[in-house]
Order: C-alpha cells, then structure tokens, then sequence
C-alpha cells in the first residue's frame, strides 16, 4: 500500500468516526432543568461539612453560594439575577429551599432559574419591598425609584 492511500484510508477512518460521535453528541441536551431540595450554604460551609479533613484557601470560595441537596450533592450555584438574593442576603441560607434550575452539560455549577425558602412551614418566594414606591425587586437593593430602604417580605405559594 502507498503511504499516499495509507493516509487517505486514516483520514477516511477519522472522519467515519467523528461522523458516528457527532449525533450521539448532539443529542445530549446542552441543560437540564431540575427542581432540587436542599440547604443553601456558603461554599467553604459546606466543604467543610462535606469533608472535614478537606483543607483548601477559604479566600477564593468566600462569597460563594452552594445548595446541599437533600440527597448530599453539593452544587455550587451560579451568580445571577436569579440567584443573587441567596449570595447577598445571609437570612435566606441554611433553611430548606426549593430550587428550579438548570444542570448545564459541562459544567460543576446550578443556574437558578427561580427559588422559594421555606418559612413557617410552607415554601415562600423571597422579594424586597419598597413601601413607599409599591417596587418588588428579587434581590437586596437600595429602592430604584426614591432611594430608600426595601424589607424582605415572602410570598406565600399558591395553594
């Protein structure tokens, strides 16, 4: 054989192979949604809890969030919009949470789509509330409109 048609027999190979691989791979859906129960805790919290011998810089992990399934994984959550409240407001962690989210192909982190904290028994969705202005924003701020101070308040689940 010709090393000319030994290299077109080995090209030929490759690609029958990544033509095989290519639909198996796009079929795999690039997120999953998911609703997960758990405890939202900071991340160096949580490591420690997981695995008291684990040793690791707490700097690096400081201001970040992790929701501990009740099943025991641990996902570090990703900072958005959505999720924003869980990393600035300390009174909504380590309560029982309900997460709906998205478990993206790839990647080690939970993208919140939205969350609710239990409170009294029943699960509630956290907002802050502007008296004055009538604004309800998702996550810890100043008011937009006056300036002024917003309280937490949580939205009972409809029944």
């Amino acid at each position: 054989m010709t090393q000319s048609r030994v290299v077109l027999s080995v090209a030929c190979l490759l690609a029958v192979s990544v033509m095989a691989i290519a639909p198996a791979r796009a079929q795999v859906p690039e997120h999953q949604d998911v609703v997960l129960r758990g405890k939202v805790l900071p991340l160096a919290t949580a490591l420690r809890q997981a695995r008291a011998d684990l040793r690791f810089d707490a700097g690096p992990v400081e201001k970040q969030v992790a929701l501990v399934g009740n099943d025991g994984e641990l996902l570090p959550l990703l900072s958005d919009e959505a999720s924003r409240a869980l990393f600035l407001d300390e009174r909504l962690r380590d309560r029982p949470v309900e997460i709906k989210g998205r478990r993206l192909r790839g990647l080690p982190y939970l993208q919140v789509v939205s969350f609710k904290v239990e409170e009294g028994g029943r699960l509630r969705t956290p907002e802050y509330y502007c008296i004055i202005c009538s604004i309800r924003v998702r996550f810890p701020q100043t008011c937009p409109c006056c300036q002024g101070e917003m309280e937490l308040r949580m939205k009972p689940e409809k029944d």
